[in-house]
């Protein structure tokens, strides 16, 4: 199921419970100074900005907090190339499939994905650690 918000062009990309499965961000969509693209309650936030010249963000850090996390999410965003993402739910069911190019940001929340590179491409992936790949993938 494919939502995108009123106030902003996002896609949101849900399972059949309304569960959160990812959501893309799409370089020309960023258009508001300053967006979360996650509710508040998500184990792993994602924001997007799109601030002026001269703009600051106000000296901070993050205090140490412990928080319980129960699902690994990943961020990919390309730099270069093309590449599909296709995306499961939490039962491993095929729910959607997603083109990336350059300078696009896909956040993986829940389910499964699997990723197939169109053209040679250059991307990072941020995900939460520790990461133990023995336990922290399963493949299918």
């Amino acid at each position: 199921m494919l939502q995108s918000d009123v106030e902003w062009v996002i896609m949101k990309i849900y399972c059949e419970n309304n569960i959160l499965l990812a959501a893309v961000i799409k370089l020309e969509d960023i258009n508001k100074e300053k967006n979360f693209v996650t509710d508040n309650e998500e184990e792993f936030q994602v924001a997007s900005f799109n601030l002026k010249k001269d703009t600051k963000i106000e000296r901070h850090h993050h205090p140490h907090q412990n928080r319980e996390i129960k699902n690994t999410s990943e961020v990919l965003t390309v730099l270069g190339g093309r590449i599909k993402v296709n995306i499961y739910d939490e039962n491993l069911k095929f729910v959607h499939e997603e083109t990336l190019v350059t300078g696009e940001t896909i956040a993986l929340f829940r389910g499964g994905h699997e990723i197939e590179i169109l053209e040679d491409s250059k991307f990072i992936e941020s995900k939460q650690g520790p990461y133990i790949e023995d336990i922290d993938k399963i493949r299918f």
